[in-house]
């Protein structure tokens, strides 16, 4: 099993930095991208706490319950009991290192519940902990809402961040792999998708990763037209010249990317290599389009185009992309028309643009994570292995 890592004195720069710039004494976290952002570690059960200081050692609370190894090094680290509901151990620990630090609440950023959070790695259920837990800390003034303090942290990768997502991606490519090599006529969606999440399971323990996690969804036949709608695997078998498309969540330690592939059964005809062709070509034209300064919807201006000059844009119905790295959909503008933010360098983003309808004989999608770099961008995922359908 691998050991944590020491703590990443880049990303330990850049949380200091931000808490004296919002006027914050430290930030308190527990949802699981924003504990994995702050380097705590993916935690099994949701049951880790990061108080992070402005000019202390951060510090993690962990439940009993929580496995040893997902403890982060760098870091204090106090294991409290597990109490569902009433969290008084919790509470007691984290109250008295508030006050020891000469920490008030109104000093103690936190964020609000958004709705959307990064599953831990048993995603049988949602974490235990809630905003509940963590109420009457000691001070005058209840901790501040430093959302947007979150948000622009999770925005910019550091090169170990970048690292880890680029062995997200390694444990994606073998699921990719998988994909291409089940797609034979009479195999179900559901029996596509489950080679994927076994081939991307079986990565534990390679390359460096401790614990890698795969979501895999796959359409074809006449489900494929709801591709750019919903994604889910179902019974459906495959027929020889379907096109099949696969929509592939991994997570690694804690680190995700989102992929898009999208392939034949067999020989497909001259009407599916064509969509294919128009698809894949508008991402190639998106890409060109990351570079920093570029505004987010540029990206997207530059997918639409390409499809619309081939005559595909009618069936393109969703974003271009969005954020990515610390959970399945990062906090962030999305790569859609109006969002005219900046593209930075160390921001990843997945550059996806896709079309869906029996008017085009089908639908493709192909979806690849992307750097921002200081000249322009680099692809993170295995973008050679993108289609199949030249075979």
């Amino acid at each position: 099993m691998a050991q944590a890592k020491p703590r990443d004195p880049e990303r330990d720069s850049m949380v200091r930095g931000a808490l004296r710039a919002a006027g914050l004494k430290a930030i308190l976290a527990w949802y699981p991208e924003d504990t994995v952002m702050l380097g705590c570690g993916w935690s099994s059960l949701g049951l880790a706490v990061v108080l992070y200081p402005a000019e202390a050692e951060p510090i993690c609370y962990a439940g009993a319950c929580e496995p040893d190894d997902v403890l982060p090094a760098g870091f204090l680290q106090r294991r409290f009991a597990v109490e569902p509901g009433a969290w008084s151990d919790l509470r007691a620990k984290l109250v008295s290192d508030l006050v020891r630090l000469g920490i008030d609440g109104g000093d103690l950023g936190v964020t609000l519940d958004s709705g959307q959070h990064a599953v831990t790695s048993f995603p049988g259920e949602s974490p235990m902990l809630t905003e509940s837990a963590l109420r009457d800390l000691p001070g005058r003034r209840p901790p501040r809402d430093a959302s947007a303090v979150f948000a622009s942290l999770a925005r910019h990768k550091t090169r170990r961040e970048v690292e880890a997502i680029r062995l997200v991606n390694a444990a994606a490519a073998a699921g990719i792999e998988a994909f291409h090599a089940a797609l034979v006529s009479g195999a179900t969606e559901a029996e596509v998708a489950a080679k994927v999440e076994c081939i991307i399971q079986c990565f534990s323990g390679k390359q460096g990763c401790r614990l890698a996690r795969g979501w895999a969804h796959v359409q074809g036949g006449e489900s494929i037209y709801l591709g750019g709608t919903h994604s889910r695997s179902s019974s459906l078998r495959l027929a020889e010249g379907d096109l099949a498309l696969l929509e592939l969540g991994t997570c690694v330690d804690g680190y995700w990317s989102d992929l898009t592939r999208t392939a034949g059964v067999g020989k497909i005809g001259e009407r599916q290599h064509a969509l294919l062709s128009a698809v894949k070509a508008a991402q190639k034209a998106a890409i060109a389009a990351v570079r920093p300064g570029a505004a987010h919807a540029d990206v997207d201006a530059a997918a639409r185009a390409s499809l619309q000059e081939a005559g595909y844009a009618g069936g393109f119905t969703h974003g271009c992309g969005h954020h990515v790295g610390f959970s399945y959909h990062d906090r962030g503008p999305g790569l859609g028309a109006g969002n005219t933010q900046p593209l930075e360098p160390g921001m990843v983003i997945t550059v996806e643009p896709g079309t869906y309808g029996r008017a085009f004989g089908g639908g493709a999608r192909f979806e690849d994570n992307v750097l921002v770099t200081p000249s322009g961008c680099e692809v993170l995922s295995p973008i050679a292995m993108a289609w199949n359908g030249d075979r």
